[in-house]
């Protein structure tokens, strides 16, 4: 049947409940052999399906066995959660039996959602999609944050030139609008004011040696 489907070359979404990764790899290999654009989604054929038997686990490793191939979650549980928690772990397609009300009846109306679900479900992984990706670096946005938020260098008091600078002399305040950051505070101590500074100054690396 797969090898059917193939010869029509339209692009194929395919799940893969009930199956292990060497199965699901001689699917794979039918469509590849005909350059059909592929996905495949994890699945849990139980109705409704357990949170402890969605496995994520089983998802991710359909996609690092299938690297180029599109992946997602075909879901039976009874909310949006684990098709949210999908998306926050790179899925790309989602898939949840609908109705038109709850109150049909029907083995799967219990894992099905009604059309405010559908819309809630909708907008929530278009967020979270939003939030993956990024470095663990500071946004561009956060300067602004930053600012006020991170601690620099200041005097306390005084300084004349070829004073040492001391705990009793600097010190560090916000906004962190100067040209050391707190964490270089110890480095400082010790060094020794090259001009006059007045109390309240942000420090900056020439004003000492």
């Amino acid at each position: 049947m797969l090898e059917h489907i193939a010869k029509f070359g339209k692009p194929v979404i395919l799940s893969t409940g009930m199956n292990t990764i060497e199965s699901v790899s001689k699917a794979v290999a039918i469509f590849e052999a005909k350059n059909v654009p592929l996905a495949l989604l994890h699945t849990t054929n139980l109705y409704p399906t357990p949170s402890h038997l969605v496995r994520f686990g089983a998802m991710l490793e359909l996609h690092n066995a299938f690297p180029n191939t599109v992946f997602g979650l075909s879901d039976h549980t009874l909310n949006n959660n684990a098709c949210l928690g999908a998306v926050a772990l790179g899925g790309s397609i989602l898939e949840r039996h609908f109705t038109d009300h709850m109150q049909r009846t029907g083995p799967d109306i219990v894992c099905s959602m009604d059309e405010k679900v559908c819309a809630d479900l909708i907008t929530g992984s278009s967020e979270i999609w939003s939030m993956r990706g990024g470095t663990k670096e500071p946004a561009k946005e956060e300067k602004v944050t930053i600012d006020f938020a991170f601690a620099t260098v200041c005097t306390i008091a005084n300084i004349n030139k070829g004073d040492l600078l001391t705990e009793t002399n600097i010190w560090v305040k916000r906004p962190g609008t100067g040209k050391i950051f707190a964490e270089n505070y110890n480095s400082v101590l010790g060094k020794t004011a090259v001009r006059d500074i007045a109390e309240g100054e942000h420090l900056d690396y020439k004003d000492f040696e």
